[in-house]
C-alpha cells in the first residue's frame, strides 16, 4: 500500500477528535442529537483548520446506522464508503474549477434523486465564494427550498466573497486558528503513536511556523521527518524551514541596552547577509517584543508560545524593561513593515530601524527628567554654578556685591511646568501690553526699596532666580536696570536682544513673584528697548544660539533634555527682523 501523509492519516474521525474548534463541534452534536438538522450550512475559517473534515463527519454522522450518539460508528458500510471517499450520497464540488452556471444547473438536476443507501445526499462544495455570480443566482432557489433528503455544506475562506443572499439561507459556523500548544500538542501524540523522536522544542517551532493550521503543522512534521535521520532537533528544524533563532532577538535586546552604535550596524549585516528573509526578521522582532509584553502582564508567562527554556528567559528579561516602552517599540516596527518591503535599500532601513529602537527614549528616562523639572532641580543632581556679575545702568556703571553663602529655601517659588518656554521649540506667547496702574493703586503698593538698593541686590536676586529659573535668570542677566517709576521697575534690553525682551515679558510674572519673595516689596516689571551703543552702555549681545551653548555647559539637566528629544532652537520672526 502506498505512503499516507500525516495530514490524511490523522484526519479525524469523530467530532471529539476534532481539534480547536468546540463551538463547532457541540452545536452539530446537539444538533444530530435532537434532530434539528439544517439544510445548508456554511463553514468559513483560515485553511486547515477543519472546514471540510468537520463537513464529512457531519455527512457520515446523519447516515450512520449504528450511530451511538452524535458521532458516527466508522463501522458500518456507510460510513466506511465516505471515509473511503467511494459513497454516492457524499458529493464533494471545487468551486475553483466548478464555477460556472452549467455546473449549478447540473448539481439541480441531480439533487432531484434519492440518496443511494443513506437517509440524506450530501453537497460540500470547497472553496464557495469562487463561483460566479451567475451560478450563486442559479443556487439561491434551490438553496431556499431544496429536497428533504438534501443537505448542503459550503466551505470558505473568503466568507466575505459570499453573496448576502446565501449566506442569509445558510447556518454559519466560523472556524478559528487552532492555538500553537493544542497544535503542539497533537503533534506530540502522532510522533509517540509513529514513533517518531522530536525535542519539545521543534514541536513549539513547527507549530508557531504553521500560524494556526493543523493542516500546515501535520505536513511540515512530515518533512521533518524525511530531513533528518535520527532525532528531529531545534537546529534541523531551522535549517530545513529557514527560521530565524530566538537567540539571535535576545541579543539585539542585550545591544539595545548597551546602545552600542557600532555592534548594532554589524548585528544588522549579519541579519542581512545571513539570507533571512527581512519581513520574517522583522515579524518575528515583533513577536519578540510582544512576549515581553506579555511577560510583563504576569501570569508566570502561560500566554508565551514558546519552550520553557525561552520562556523563563522572556520571565528575567521583562523586568529590565517597561509597558510602554515595548508597545512603543512594536508600534515602530508595524509602522516600518511597508518601509522595509517595498524599499529599493532594505538593508539601510533595517539599520535604521535598529538604531531608532536602541535609542528610542526610555519611559523611566522621561519621568526622571520631568521630576526633576517638576522639583526644579535643574542642575540634574549636580551643584549649579553662580554666575557673578555687576550690574550695569542705564548710564553704564555697575555695582559689585558679594553672594551670600546659600540661597534661603523660602525664596524658591513654584514655577510653570515648562521652564525652557521660547528656547527649546515653544513659540512665545503674545507680548501683552505695559503693566500701566492707577496712581492711588501704585500708592498703596508703594514700595520702600530705592534704586539704588534695588541696584545693589539685584545680583544676589539673579544668583537665586539661577538655582530654580536658569534659562530666564540668563535672559534676565542681558538686560540692564534703567528705572524704577514707583513700583514699575524698567529693565532696558538692547534692540538687537528682542529675543531676549520678548522673554522676559512673557514671564514677567514669575520674574515679580520671585522679586516679591527675595526683596520683600512689590516690584512690576517693564521691559523697554533701549540702543546700548547710542548711550553708552558696554554690554556684550548674545545671540540665542550662544545663551542655549552656555545654558548646556552650565545645566546638565537642560542638556540632557536636548539630547533626548533632539530640540532646536526656535527664533520668532520678530527677533529675527528687529
Amino acid at each position: 500500500m502506498s505512503y499516507i501523509v500525516l495530514a490524511r492519516k490523522w484526519r479525524p474521525q469523530t467530532f471529539e477528535e476534532v481539534i480547536g474548534q468546540g463551538h463547532v463541534t457541540r452545536t452539530l452534536m446537539n444538533a444530530l442529537l435532537k434532530d434539528r438538522i439544517a439544510h445548508a450550512y456554511i463553514f468559513a475559517g483560515p485553511r486547515g483548520v477543519g472546514k471540510t473534515t468537520t463537513a464529512r463527519l457531519l455527512a457520515k454522522a446523519v447516515n450512520c446506522t449504528q450511530r451511538q450518539g452524535a458521532s458516527p460508528c466508522n463501522q458500518c458500510d456507510i460510513c466506511r464508503s465516505i471515509t473511503e471517499g467511494r459513497s454516492m450520497d457524499v458529493v464533494e464540488i471545487d468551486g475553483a474549477s466548478n464555477r460556472g452556471i452549467d455546473e449549478i444547473r447540473n448539481l439541480r438536476e441531480n439533487i432531484r434523486f434519492a440518496p443511494a443507501e443513506g437517509r440524506y445526499k450530501i453537497y460540500i462544495i470547497d472553496e464557495v465564494h469562487m463561483l460566479s455570480k451567475d451560478a450563486f443566482n442559479a443556487l439561491l432557489k434551490t438553496l431556499e427550498e431544496p429536497p428533504a433528503h438534501a443537505i448542503f455544506v459550503f466551505a470558505t475562506t473568503e466568507v466575505h466573497k459570499v453573496p448576502p443572499t446565501i449566506l442569509s439561507r445558510c447556518q454559519r459556523f466560523d472556524f478559528k486558528r487552532i492555538p500553537t500548544r493544542e497544535i503542539a500538542a497533537q503533534l506530540a501524540q502522532i510522533c509517540q503513536q509513529e514513533n517518531i523522536q522530536i525535542e519539545p522544542e521543534s514541536l513549539m517551532l513547527i507549530a508557531r511556523k504553521a500560524e494556526g493550521s493543523m493542516r500546515d503543522a501535520q505536513s511540515i512534521l512530515d518533512q521533518m521527518i524525511s530531513y533528518t535521520d535520527g532525532v528531529i532537533t531545534v537546529q534541523s528544524v531551522q535549517e530545513s524551514l529557514g527560521l530565524i533563532q530566538e537567540e539571535l532577538y535576545f541579543e539585539f535586546t542585550e545591544l539595545m541596552r548597551q546602545q552600542d552604535d557600532r555592534a548594532i550596524l554589524n548585528y544588522a549585516r549579519t541579519i542581512f547577509h545571513s539570507g533571512h528573509d527581512l519581513m520574517d526578521y522583522l515579524y518575528g522582532l515583533e513577536n519578540h517584543f510582544r512576549n515581553l509584553l506579555l511577560a510583563r502582564a504576569g501570569q508566570g508567562g502561560e500566554l508565551i508560545d514558546t519552550s520553557d527554556h525561552f520562556r523563563g528567559k522572556y520571565l528575567e528579561l521583562a523586568e529590565q524593561f517597561q509597558e510602554a516602552d515595548l508597545i512603543h517599540y512594536i508600534d515602530l516596527l508595524v509602522q516600518h513593515e511597508n518601509l522595509l518591503k517595498f524599499s529599493p535599500n532594505p538593508e539601510l532601513v533595517l539599520e535604521l530601524l535598529l538604531l531608532k529602537l536602541a535609542h528610542k527614549p526610555r519611559v523611566d528616562e522621561l519621568s526622571e527628567l520631568l521630576e526633576l523639572l517638576k522639583r526644579g532641580d535643574f542642575s540634574g543632581g549636580q551643584a549649579v554654578p553662580t554666575r557673578r556679575s555687576g550690574v550695569p545702568s542705564a548710564s553704564g556703571g555697575q555695582t559689585s556685591v558679594s553672594s551670600p553663602s546659600g540661597s534661603p529655601s523660602s525664596a524658591r517659588v513654584k514655577e510653570p511646568p515648562n521652564p525652557f518656554a521660547g528656547l527649546l521649540g515653544k513659540r512665545p506667547a503674545a507680548r501683552p501690553e505695559p503693566d500701566v496702574r492707577p496712581a492711588s493703586q501704585a500708592q498703596a503698593e508703594a514700595s520702600a526699596i530705592s534704586f539704588q538698593e534695588l541696584q545693589r541686590r539685584w545680583p544676589d536676586f539673579l544668583d537665586q532666580l539661577m538655582t530654580t529659573r536658569p534659562t530666564l535668570a540668563t535672559f534676565l542677566q542681558e538686560g540692564v536696570l534703567h528705572s524704577l517709576k514707583g513700583t514699575v521697575l524698567e529693565i532696558g534690553f538692547d534692540v538687537r536682544n528682542r529675543f531676549h525682551r520678548e522673554h522676559v515679558q512673557q514671564n514677567k510674572g514669575s520674574i515679580e513673584t520671585a522679586l516679591r519673595a527675595h526683596l520683600g516689596a512689590s516690584v512690576h516689571i517693564r521691559c523697554v528697548e533701549l540702543d546700548f551703543q547710542q548711550l553708552g552702555i558696554e554690554k556684550p549681545v548674545h545671540s540665542p544660539e550662544e545663551i542655549l551653548e552656555d545654558l548646556r555647559k552650565k545645566q546638565p539637566l537642560l542638556n540632557r533634555i536636548i539630547e533626548k528629544f533632539d530640540c532646536e532652537l526656535w527664533e520668532s520672526p520678530s527677533s529675527k527682523n528687529p
